[in-house]
């Protein structure tokens, strides 16, 4: 049975919005790799994950994002792991053409040259298309302003390999003068002095974007100094255009161009033909997991038809750029935002038809980040 016509409330008079999916796992589920049907999730099949993302590519999508835990036993019925997020998002860029590849990376956990070097392999093996995102909180209790104040020195390290300007201070990477990156870094988890041989290769030329979470004032602000893409979780219109505004004013306060910062709200979907079906799922998912999956996103339980027009009324509002989609369950509904809720959006003019630029900055009308030229020592590049 096809899914009902478009409806005619969707505006077209729209600027083209951005739009992403989250591929972590089996999906936005923590129970979603038990899930039954014709193709079982499996979150360690390479081959399943190249297949989701091959949906995506097809689909014109702008992304897709992979996050990370450095947690093993998350919970009870929750899956114990994941693909590395930098070795799947390289494995992608070689069977992909044109879809953006963002995985995450704590540089908590992972020294920040490290972490630009593999992130800037990707961007190479992939023809401009990689990003990367700031790892989310590590503890549920963690305040954001904590988080934020964690994750700045990070993301200004990693700023720093990639433009090829030295840093300083407290988890700073710099270059000795026999060409080796020293690392000097003393934090809760663990402490490094001295030096570590650099990876090699020329940087890209032209700086991954960076996708920052915004939950609330501070992060909105970390956004605004930082990061290319804010990936706003709001549950209301006047919360999102807020919390929009917020990135905005702090990018303007940095310095930058306030255009030269994207804003995408994060959206929890189930998806069915009918409302009374994409419903009941939900009220299953909530009956076995409760209301910790969604994160506290936006959740829609509705038709493709009917979420395309809920987007097209939050961007008529001001509350967001685009819309980052976080599938309940991967099998069920990636296919039904690729066949049902992209053709909805292109009907109404309000996403592409067709790709038009190569590289992930051009997807989302990000302005050029070009880094300076520079040498890097010799040695063995990330491979995936």
């Amino acid at each position: 049975m096809p899914y009902p016509p478009q409806p005619t409330s969707l505006r077209s008079s729209l600027r083209p919005l951005a739009l992403g999916v989250d591929l972590t796992a089996a999906g936005a589920r923590p129970g979603a790799h038990r899930s039954r049907g014709p193709v079982p999730p499996r979150p360690f099949d390479g081959e399943r994950f190249l297949q989701l993302v091959r949906t995506a590519d097809r689909c014109l999508l702008d992304l897709v994002t992979l996050d990370e835990d450095f947690l093993l036993h998350p919970g009870r019925g929750q899956v114990t792991g994941r693909l590395d997020t930098v070795v799947a998002a390289a494995r992608a860029a070689r069977v992909t053409t044109s879809v953006g590849l963002v995985p995450a990376v704590d540089t908590v956990h992972v020294e920040a040259a490290h972490a630009a070097v593999a992130l800037s392999s990707v961007d190479r093996a992939s023809g401009g298309r990689a990003g990367w995102q700031a790892a989310r909180q590590t503890a549920v209790a963690e305040a954001d302003e904590a988080w934020a104040a964690r994750v700045e020195p990070g993301i200004q390290s990693v700023h720093q390999v990639w433009t090829g300007r030295p840093g300083s201070g407290s988890g700073a990477v710099e270059l000795d003068a026999d060409g080796r990156f020293r690392v000097d870094h003393d934090g809760i988890r663990f402490a490094v002095r001295g030096r570590t041989a650099g990876v090699g290769g020329a940087l890209s030329r032209v700086r991954p974007p960076v996708v920052v979470r915004v939950r609330s004032a501070a992060s909105a602000a970390l956004a605004g100094r930082t990061a290319d893409v804010a990936r706003v979780v709001a549950t209301e219109t006047a919360q999102a255009a807020r919390l929009r505004r917020l990135v905005r004013d702090s990018a303007l306060s940095a310095g930058r161009d306030p255009e030269s910062v994207r804003v995408l709200v994060e959206v929890y979907v189930v998806l069915a033909q009918e409302r009374a079906g994409a419903r009941a799922r939900l009220e299953l998912v909530e009956a076995l997991e409760g209301t910790a999956p969604m994160g506290g996103a936006l959740v829609v339980a509705d038709t493709p038809d009917e979420l395309a027009t809920l987007l097209a009324d939050w961007a008529a509002v001001g509350a967001a750029d685009g819309f980052l989609l976080r599938p309940s369950s991967l099998g069920a509904d990636l296919d039904s935002i690729a066949d049902h809720l992209v053709p909805a959006l292109q009907r109404a003019g309000l996403f592409r038809t067709a790709r038009t630029a190569t590289t992930l900055r051009g997807a989302l009308g990000l302005p050029d980040a070009g880094t300076a030229p520079r040498a890097v020592p010799t040695g063995r590049l990330l491979s995936a």
